[in-house]
């Protein structure tokens, strides 16, 4: 008797495969946009447009970063995929 190999037991198919390594290339562009982003503004910009509320809640604002101009796109293009693969049930 023979002990099968894993070849012989498990059969994947080479496009999940492909796909799964493209989300995880993009999980990893993702963090590191998202590490690369905090380098552009230090903390003293930051803080020069901080509003403290009452020492519990800061607000601050600034330009968009490039990470979040990728989720931006990242989204209407999903959005526009999906609108174009269900238009017959709208």
């Amino acid at each position: 008797m023979t002990i099968p190999s894993f070849a012989d037991i498990v059969y994947v198919d080479p496009t999940y495969v492909y796909v799964a390594l493209i989300f995880i290339a993009g999980g990893v562009i993702l963090m590191w946009l998202m590490v690369k982003s905090s380098d552009e503004y230090s903390v003293e910009e930051t803080e020069e447009n901080a509003e403290d509320f009452a020492g519990e809640a800061k607000e601050s604002h600034g330009p968009v970063t490039i990470w979040l101009w990728v989720v931006y796109i990242g989204l209407i293009t999903w959005a526009i995929a999906y609108l174009i693969q269900h238009i017959a049930e709208f």
